[in-house]
């Protein structure tokens, strides 16, 4: 246990060394690794903050059960008990019809015209009205609720916009999965990039692995330095991504202040997601990882021991 810690010791002592020898050519490679994975990490934030925004959203859309008009306070209280009982429902309210019917009227007080043609009406034809909210938000679960309510006796009409809901969540899907998209595709280049540098690392290494070689060196001890290259570029890029993130994020968000104010919004984007630039990190180093062992596997096999 010892010398196989020893030896992975060593073999990171021996790439730091390297990597602080070559500062420029590690640089530039993080830099590429940072700018490849940053494209994908903006789009992110935006469709995430944005899904959250419409979270928020979905959470303030009511179910308006609009009752009979001639429902009496029995039947009132029966269909209370059953919106009391069903679990789906986080809370809701009840609006008399004489309630609604002096609200209506008071808003119609700002227009003439609108105050003399509602009070050329002989009776209220407003009817009695719950408004509901629902534990859950997502649209079909909505539905599902709506549909359920409308059976309840008594209930004249159920009513849920969920449309631009759906709409927007087909939208938010779909931007997910260009994302996924964008990232694949940004992946394979990096393996090819970081692949092609250890691969020069190999072929400048070649007499150090041949003289390895012929002391006995298997190909898995000469594997675990290039493999620690292709971590630490991976780490290295990771780092810079993050950082450049940041300070995307800060720039925007100073940008958007003016026009958020414009509008009484305080719409912003987090400037630190630990879950993301985690995620971010631990997604750089694994494709260094990749890169760097599909490297030095085709190209120390290839190296032949004369």
């Amino acid at each position: 246990m010892t010398n196989w810690l020893n030896q992975h010791v060593q073999a990171l002592r021996l790439v730091l060394n390297r990597m602080q020898y070559n500062k420029l050519s590690t640089f530039m490679i993080s830099i590429v690794i940072a700018v490849a994975l940053c494209i994908p990490g903006l789009f992110y934030l935006g469709v995430d903050h944005l899904s959250k925004f419409t979270n928020h959203m979905q959470s303030e859309t009511e179910i308006s059960l609009f009752l009979k008009l001639d429902s009496d306070k029995d039947a009132i209280s029966e269909i209370e008990t059953v919106l009391a009982k069903n679990a789906s429902i986080k809370h809701y309210h009840l609006v008399p019809k004489a309630q609604a019917w002096e609200e209506l009227k008071n808003k119609a007080g700002t227009g003439q015209k609108k105050e003399k043609n509602i009070t050329s009406l002989d009776k209220n034809p407003l009817p009695d009205a719950f408004f509901i909210q629902a534990k859950s938000a997502e649209p079909d679960a909505l539905e599902s609720l709506k549909n359920e309510l409308q059976s309840i006796p008594g209930v004249e009409h159920a009513l849920l916009n969920t449309d631009w809901a759906k709409r927007l969540s087909a939208i938010l899907a779909l931007g997910k999965k260009i994302i996924l998209f964008i990232t694949l595709q940004l992946a394979i280049a990096l393996l090819v990039v970081i692949g092609n540098t250890i691969r020069m690392q190999i072929l400048t290494q070649k007499d150090e692995i041949v003289v390895s070689k012929l002391i006995g060196a298997t190909n898995s001890f000469i594997r675990i330095p290039f493999l620690y290259a292709g971590v630490l570029y991976g780490f290295f890029g990771g780092v810079l991504t993050v950082l450049l993130l940041t300070l995307v994020v800060k720039l925007f968000n100073v940008f958007i202040t003016e026009l958020s104010s414009l509008y009484s919004s305080d719409f912003s984007l987090p400037l630190v997601n630990s879950q993301l630039f985690i995620s971010i990190i631990g997604i750089a180093m694994l494709i260094g990882w990749l890169g760097s062992y599909l490297a030095v596997s085709r190209s120390i096999a290839s190296i032949k021991i004369s």
